[in-house]
C-alpha cells in the first residue's frame, strides 16, 4: 500500500448504494476464506478481489469486493446487500472463531471518474492508509475511476450526487457486474451470472457453501444460462425475454435509462430473435478490465 492519498472533496461524489462491513481478528483469513467463494489466500496484503457467497445449492447471496487490508484485517465491500445482512449472515458462522464482524459506518463510500490521482499501484492493489483512507481502482479497458474508503471526518465535503451515483451503477452494468436488488438473492449460480468474467470464483480452493455445484457445474459443462449484456427500451428487472412463443430469459438489472441491462439466458438461444415486452433485444459484448486480479 501507498502512503497518505491526496485528493480534493469536489473531485468525488458519495455512493450510497455501497456498504462497508469489516472482518478484524486473527482468524479472520480463515474465516472468509471457509464461507466465500474466491480464494482469500491468495491474496496478498493490499490486494483485493471480487468474492461471493452461495447457499448450499451453490446460489449468489452476495456479491463483494473482498480487500485485504493485512492478514488480521479484511474489507467486505458490497454494492448492494447492505452490510448489516451480511454481518448477520456470517455470524452464524463464527462459533469459535477469533474474529469480529463490524460495519464500516465511521467510512465514506466515494466515487471518483477520470481522474489521476498519482498512485502508480497495479490495478488490483489499493492505495492509502488506515488513517487517510484507501482507494480501489475500478479502472477497465475503456473506462479510469476508482472507489474511495474515507473516514468519516475527511469525507465532510465530499457532496452527493444522484446523477453519478446512477452513472457508477450504469459502468458497473455495462462490465458485466451484477447489481442485484434483495428478492434476487439465492437465485442464481456465479456460472449463470457469468462471474467468471470478473475472476470472482475459485475452483481450485477447498470446500466452502456451494463449492460442491459450481465445481460440477464447470468439470460437467452443464451451464445451460449465462448473463450477456443486452439492450433495448422500457427494460426492468424480471422482465420475461421471448424468443418466439418460448420463454429463454429474463432481465436481471438495467441501467438508469433502462436501456442497456444484463440478462440470464440459456446459452444456445439465438441472440438475433430475443424480444422483451414490447422491444427487440440487440445482444452485446459487455466492457472487460474489471475483473481482478488482472
Amino acid at each position: 500500500m501507498s502512503d497518505k492519498l491526496n485528493f480534493s472533496p469536489e473531485s468525488l461524489v458519495r455512493l450510497q448504494s455501497y456498504s462497508l462491513l469489516t472482518l478484524e481478528g486473527p482468524d479472520a483469513v480463515a474465516f472468509i476464506q471457509a464461507q466465500s467463494m474466491n480464494d482469500v489466500n491468495a491474496l496478498a496484503d493490499g490486494q483485493w478481489h471480487w468474492n461471493g457467497l452461495l447457499n448450499p445449492k451453490g446460489r449468489l447471496i452476495a456479491l463483494f469486493a473482498l480487500v485485504r487490508i493485512r492478514g488480521d484485517l479484511l474489507y467486505l465491500l458490497s454494492p448492494d446487500l447492505v452490510a448489516e445482512k451480511l454481518r448477520v449472515h456470517l455470524q452464524r458462522f463464527i462459533f469459535r472463531s477469533k474474529v469480529k464482524l463490524a460495519l464500516g459506518s465511521d467510512k465514506v463510500c466515494a466515487a471518483e471518474f477520470d481522474s489521476d490521482h498519482g498512485v502508480n499501484t497495479p490495478r488490483d492493489f489499493i492505495g492509502g492508509d488506515l488513517e487517510n483512507g484507501f482507494t480501489l481502482d475500478f479502472t477497465s479497458d475503456t473506462c479510469c475511476r476508482r472507489l474511495w474508503l474515507l473516514p468519516a471526518d475527511l469525507a465532510a465535503g465530499v457532496p452527493f450526487s444522484a446523477t453519478s451515483e446512477a452513472k457508477w451503477r450504469d459502468t458497473d452494468i455495462q462490465h458485466g457486474l451484477p447489481r442485484l436488488s434483495e428478492i434476487q438473492i439465492e437465485l442464481w449460480t456465479p456460472q449463470m451470472l457469468s462471474l467468471e468474467h470478473l475472476n470472482a470464483f475459485s475452483l481450485k480452493k477447498g470446500c466452502y457453501p456451494g463449492q460442491e455445484i459450481v465445481a460440477r457445474t464447470h468439470y460437467l459443462g452443464q451451464a445451460k444460462r449465462q448473463t450477456r449484456l443486452v439492450q433495448g427500451r422500457n427494460l426492468r428487472p424480471e422482465m420475461p425475454i421471448f424468443n418466439g412463443q418460448l420463454k429463454v430469459g429474463e432481465i436481471v438489472c438495467t441501467n438508469s435509462k433502462n436501456e442497456l441491462g444484463l440478462a440470464i439466458l440459456q446459452s444456445n438461444v439465438d441472440s438475433n430473435l430475443l424480444v422483451c415486452g414490447e422491444t427487440q433485444l440487440m445482444s452485446l459484448q459487455a466492457l472487460t478490465g474489471l475483473q481482478r486480479p488482472v
